[in-house]
């Protein structure tokens, strides 16, 4: 029996997924599975995955017709062991640190009433090589605006998962499977990039989520990501959309999710809007600048009228 079941979707990245099967098998935790799940692809990472099932009996390739990656990592999560503890759904052209596993393990391990831990992580390019990455930061709600997490507090409340304000990558986190066979799985319906918070956000109503201040994971940057160019405002809506109709929840579920839209619509938006104007202002764009200061303006008073008390 494993303790971890790794499941990656892979759809056409012959070039860089035997590096990511290579930096699983350099894992100093050797305790894992490993499922891939080839997306319907139409060059050779199935052919790729294959030679190393070869040598790699703790590797297993499932082939489908292309389901987009929530429903890949739905198939992965199926087909997986089910004495495995921890779940980390990992994306088909990123690298893990060699200590990764072992360090999100054990924190778990020492932790049990976290219901997942992530990292802090690296942009690399196509050749490997670390590029600049900017300093990870959270932020939540302050009684006028917002205000930044320490980087070594290690809890992220619901208010900063479910708003967007502490971004939490999807394969930078380890998973209490008891939790994540609680929620309702990788939603299909909605698309790539918003999937995660919506998961997330009911790891955080479970349970703690625990950010590692330490870069355990390589993300890789490149032009032709094609498939993570990504709509965010309208992801985030149909996100909102979601939870605002949400029966399924308790009362104060609701009120915690209440007050994550509040923080995103009344707080982090405006912080854009006013970002974006003075953009428009270094072009001379003034109109269009205004125009966006007064929105900001607005949504932000209105965040002021519906503060939470707690933040009084």
């Amino acid at each position: 029996m494993s303790k971890v079941s790794i499941i990656t979707p892979c759809y056409n990245a012959e070039k860089f997924i035997g590096k990511a099967i290579e930096s699983v098998r350099s894992q100093s935790f050797t305790d894992w599975e490993y499922i891939i799940v080839d997306d319907g692809s139409t060059d050779n990472s199935a052919e790729v995955i294959a030679s190393y099932t070869a040598i790699e009996p703790r590797l297993q390739l499932i082939k489908q017709q292309n389901g987009g990656v929530c429903n890949a990592r739905n198939k992965g999560f199926k087909v997986c062991s089910p004495e495995t503890k921890y779940l980390l759904f990992f994306d088909a052209d990123d690298c893990l640190e060699v200590r990764m596993l072992e360090v999100m393990v054990t924190y778990l391990e020492q932790h049990p009433h976290v219901s997942m831990s992530y990292c802090d992580y690296w942009y690399i390019d196509t050749e490997d090589k670390v590029l600049p990455t900017n300093p990870y930061r959270r932020f939540v709600p302050s009684r006028f605006g917002i205000k930044e997490l320490p980087y070594e507090t290690s809890e992220t409340p619901l208010i900063g998962v479910g708003s967007g304000s502490a971004v939490v990558m999807e394969s930078c986190s380890v998973l209490r499977r008891c939790i994540y066979e609680k929620t309702l799985g990788w939603d299909e319906c909605l698309g790539q990039g918003g999937e995660g918070i919506d998961l997330f956000m009911q790891f955080a109503l479970l349970g703690k989520i625990h950010f590692i201040p330490k870069k355990l994971y390589k993300y890789r940057q490149y032009s032709y990501q094609s498939h993570r160019v990504i709509n965010d405002k309208m992801q985030a809506e149909k996100l909102i959309t979601k939870w605002t109709d949400g029966k399924w929840l308790t009362r104060d579920q609701q009120a915690k999710i209440a007050q994550a839209i509040w923080f995103y619509r009344g707080r982090l938006i405006p912080l854009r809007e006013i970002q974006d104007a003075r953009n428009l202002m270094q072009r001379w764009q003034v109109i269009q600048a205004l125009s966006l200061y007064l929105k900001a303006l607005k949504n932000y008073l209105l965040s002021l009228v519906n503060i939470n008390p707690e933040l009084i």
